[in-house]
């Protein structure tokens, strides 16, 4: 007598346009850092504000920006501040929620090109080798120009 296989219904996620293989991973997804990012752009996308038309370039008499009615654009929040501009109190503040949360306090990492925190040296050695990483490596090396 042959079992008859289960067949699993696929969970859809509508806002990153995704199928996941179960409800359970589905849910798992919905608490990840992508999900909730695309949910706060199409949230803001929902949310939109009329465009500010700037002044022209034309010579004459300069005229304030007017509000056009007709047209909208999403709103656009302002930009967090760079990773690479973390002052050395903001990587202390890093330092002390990893030391607080169970590091070890001689096993605390500080990647100081990319101003990255971590609990351990092979989390260390993992984020070295991690693409961001290697980005930000390479866009700090001065241009060399072969003569």
């Amino acid at each position: 007598m042959k079992k008859k296989p289960k067949t699993v219904q696929p969970a859809p996620c509508e806002v990153c346009k995704i199928q996941c293989d179960t409800l359970e991973v589905l849910l798992i997804h919905k608490q990840g850092k992508k999900h909730k990012k695309n949910l706060e752009k199409l949230q803001d996308s929902i949310t939109r504000k009329p465009i500010i038309k700037p002044p022209s370039n034309v010579i004459g008499p300069s005229m304030p920006p007017v509000a056009v009615s007709n047209c909208v654009v999403p709103s656009v929040q302002p930009k967090k501040k760079s990773s690479s501009a973390a002052t050395r109190e903001d990587l202390e503040v890093k330092k002390r929620r990893v030391l607080e949360a169970g590091a070890a306090q001689g096993e605390v990492k500080i990647c100081q090109v990319c101003n990255v925190v971590v609990n351990s040296q092979k989390v260390y050695e993992f984020h070295i080798a991690g693409q961001k990483h290697q980005a930000l490596v390479r866009k700090q090396q001065p241009l060399r120009f072969v003569t």
